[in-house]
């Protein structure tokens, strides 16, 4: 039987082993706290994977209706993107600027390499997501940013209102950006969702 990574390799379950140091960080992504919410007063903000979860849902239902792309790709660059903070935890953007320039960066690459082998498909989808090399990868950055502004609309509506100076802040990102996602940014900062 082929491996479902189509590497040719038998996986961890095959040889009756359990990977459980990454069983341990995928637990972990469950409490791990998205931490910029915290320093806008949210009492009991989303986790890291409450957040790559509604991301990879929103990928779902942005990607499959664009022509050319692969929507499971999409999906799975979401699914993985935040995969180190299990570790590292969620660092606040402004936090990032008092770390040296590319030490964020290289601490997540250094973790993703412990994660996922260096020829691990998950490895090379993650260097994708990074570097914005596909199409795919253009989008899922997107998404990420718009599951941001859609979550910070939620706080918003919720009653914390020092939330909304990270909307401000947010109209130049990625989702602004991208064509596909531009139409959700522009929704969503004209108001919260009716559900919420």
């Amino acid at each position: 039987m082929t491996p479902p990574d189509g590497s040719g390799r038998a996986t961890s379950s095959e040889r009756g082993t359990v990977p459980r140091e990454w069983v341990r960080d995928l637990l972990q992504l469950k409490r791990t706290t998205r931490a910029g919410w915290l320093r806008v007063g949210v009492e009991r903000p989303e986790s890291v994977a409450d957040h790559s979860f509604a991301m990879a849902l929103l990928a779902w239902r942005i990607a499959r209706d664009v022509p050319g792309l692969d929507a499971s790709r999409v999906v799975l660059l979401a699914l993985l993107h935040d995969f180190h903070e299990a570790r590292l935890g969620d660092i606040p953007t402004p936090t990032k600027t008092h770390f040296p320039e590319g030490a964020i960066e290289e601490a997540e690459r250094s973790i993703a390499t412990e994660q996922w082998p260096p020829g691990d498909a998950a490895a090379e989808l993650l260097e994708e997501f990074t570097n914005g090399d596909s199409p795919e990868a253009e989008l899922a950055r997107a998404i990420d940013h718009l599951e941001f502004l859609l979550q910070a609309s939620a706080y918003l509506e919720a009653g914390n209102p020092q939330v909304e100076r990270m909307l401000q802040r947010a109209k130049n990102g990625a989702a602004w950006r991208h064509p596909v996602t531009r139409p959700w940014a522009e929704e969503i900062l004209r108001g919260p969702p009716a559900a919420c």
